[in-house]
């Protein structure tokens, strides 16, 4: 049986803002140069902060009035393995845009078919076992993969504008979601565990966002130096 304090619950939504806005100064980022991927990025990033709204609305309905609509907790990886799919895909296209690198217009493709068949698989896994976890597995194998084609390309990119921190913040954001998954692995309910795993979040998703400010402030310096410069100023 599931069981959150409602502190706990609320608290839940900070990870949340933080990744939302990681992400969302990422594609900042990658917008100074290439604004269609960052658009996509956005779009993709609102999938990853509705999955995290409906995991953390979830624990809000059992820590206040002890409802467990479970549909709601496995939400979570039904918007964010698609969302950081695409996610993945745009600061990879970002990275090549960077680098003088043609894009064809037909990329968007591979992530789309990628997301196609990981939902194929994982909704005739959910029928086959009719209440099996095999459909949880796939989606987080999407999701775990994307991830860290994300971290290698944003690592590489922020190096690139010569921004090692946010770099250095990208890894350490991924090494925090693999210490979440460990968490999630040892079955542990009681309260104190669980605020050790949401403060590790908390912390994870803070590395995130710090990284995406990091190489948004850092590229806008430079291209309003540039421009100061333009003018003779």
């Amino acid at each position: 049986m599931y069981q959150y304090s409602l502190v706990l619950a609320l608290t839940d939504y900070i990870p949340i803002i933080f990744s939302g806005l990681g992400l969302w100064f990422t594609a900042k980022a990658i917008e100074q140069h290439e604004a269609s991927i960052a658009r996509l990025m956005r779009w993709a990033t609102l999938f990853l902060v509705m999955g995290g709204l409906c995991k953390a609305s979830w624990k809000l309905l059992i820590a206040s009035v002890d409802v467990n609509l479970i549909w709601l907790n496995h939400a979570l990886f039904m918007f964010m393995a698609p969302g950081f799919t695409f996610i993945a895909f745009a600061m990879w296209a970002g990275r090549r845009q960077l680098a003088g690198k043609p894009l064809k217009a037909t990329a968007w493709r591979c992530p789309a078919s990628a997301t196609a068949l990981f939902a194929l698989l994982a909704v005739g896994a959910a029928i086959a076992q009719d209440g099996g976890r095999t459909w949880f597995f796939i989606l987080l194998l999407q999701l775990t993969v994307a991830n860290i084609l994300f971290t290698w390309h944003a690592t590489k990119y922020s190096v690139m504008r010569q921004n090692r921190l946010a770099g250095v913040l990208y890894v350490l954001n991924i090494i925090g979601v693999f210490a979440m998954s460990g968490f999630a692995r040892v079955g542990d309910s009681s309260e104190a565990f669980q605020w050790l795993a949401q403060l590790t979040n908390t912390a994870t998703q803070g590395s995130l966002a710090l990284a995406g400010w990091l190489l948004w402030k850092k590229q806008h310096q430079s291209s309003a130096m540039g421009t100061l410069a333009g003018k003779g100023i």
